[in-house]
């Protein structure tokens, strides 16, 4: 059997439906498998790393504790392993005079950890005394002496968890001016190489009183704030493309057509009942029409164009006008050329999505959505 118009145009509507959405669904999956993958690609956990360091052969540095200087009254500071995942830093700032501290250090130099791919870094400590906590940072110049950066752990009441930028990071005055160095004879710090990371004891306690400090939690990781935003602008104008590629920049304005009671069902003798019907078939998408519109336009009471349109439909005047605007929902749905179930409900007359849907089942037997899926 050769298909008509109509059902070529329901399978060519139907098609590219189905292409839309495939389209759709797919490219929030890849888009979706692409996030997930640049989000683990965006940090790294270095504390397990920076702990395995103690294992490293001889000549290889391992990680070690250090002081204001080597004195046998000078600070002291000592490294407690927690498993592989944490450690503790418990020292004792001396009580002679002069500016005291001890600190540990990590060496980084054969872990091939780059830096520079991240932005801040991540750090989670519970304390008992210490309240500000210098983390340091060795990197590379063409000094003799190694350079480093500095930021703190300010730390803060009932918070563990602190993230310090890499662009913060800085240099103390005191370092230039301990090597009689000028900031200009200073190449810009090269966060792709750095030696080591230490962990000073707390800047604000004073002498002589012991202290530690558990880091439970060392992360890099970079922001990809802008990136996410990039890949769902991306996938709107992919998705926003194809539609107006499929369907055309605005929809068309629907034309209302009106299917009418076959032409035996009325009888050429009564024009005035003929009429009526012509001006319901024209007025029936109105959602305020009422008998009292007809009784306007006909000069005739309620009661007598109510009789009439019983007469010649054998229906009630609600009836036909639900039967009219069903049956040009019917044409629409069949279409498919719509954005969604409650528009053709407005569309042709409907007050409410609920109203439609109720009225429709009624008429029809199925949902307007179980209509146009079939």
């Amino acid at each position: 059997m050769k298909p008509t118009d109509q059902n070529l145009k329901t399978l060519i509507v139907n098609h590219k439906k189905s292409i839309f959405w495939a389209f759709c669904i797919t490219t929030v999956l890849v888009s979706g498998l692409s996030i997930f993958t640049l989000k683990i690609n965006s940090e790294l956990n270095i504390l397990p790393l920076i702990i395995e360091a103690r294992n490293h052969p001889e000549p290889q540095r391992t990680p070690d504790t250090f002081s204001e200087d080597f004195s046998s009254n000078a600070s002291q500071g000592k490294l407690i392993y927690r498993g592989d995942s944490s450690f503790t830093f418990r020292y004792t700032k001396t009580p002679r005079k002069g500016h005291s501290f001890t600190g540990a250090y990590f060496p980084l130099e054969n872990l091939s950890i780059d830096f520079s791919q991240y932005d801040r870094i991540e750090i989670s400590v519970q304390t008992n005394k210490a309240r500000r906590i210098p983390l340091n940072l060795s990197v590379q110049n063409k000094l003799e002496t190694h350079q480093y950066v500095r930021n703190f752990i300010e730390v803060k009441k009932g918070q563990n968890s602190y993230s310090l930028k890499l662009k913060d990071f800085f240099t103390p005055t005191s370092w230039y001016d301990r090597n009689h160095v000028a900031q200009i004879e200073i190449p810009k710090q090269d966060f792709s190489k750095i030696e080591a990371i230490s962990f000073e004891s707390c800047h604000l306690l004073p002498d002589n009183i012991e202290d530690q400090y558990t880091v439970t939690r060392l992360y890099l990781k970079k922001n990809l704030n802008w990136t996410y935003l990039i890949i769902i602008t991306v996938i709107i104008l992919l998705i926003s493309s194809l539609r107006v590629v499929l369907y055309g920049v605005v929809k068309k304005e629907k034309e209302v057509i009106h299917i009418p009671i076959k032409p035996v069902e009325f009888e050429k003798k009564d024009q005035e009942i003929e009429n009526i019907l012509v001006f319901l078939s024209e007025n029936y998408n109105n959602p305020n029409l009422t008998l009292t519109d007809l009784s306007d336009e006909f000069g005739k009471p309620n009661n007598e164009i109510s009789k009439k349109i019983k007469e010649r439909t054998e229906k009630t005047f609600p009836q036909y006008i639900n039967f009219l605007r069903v049956e040009e929902a019917k044409r629409i749905l069949s279409g498919n050329d719509y954005k969604t179930i409650a528009e053709v409900g407005y569309l042709v007359g409907f007050n409410s999505p609920s109203n439609f849907i109720r009225v429709f089942k009624g008429e029809v037997g199925v949902s307007p959505k179980s209509f146009s899926e079939s």
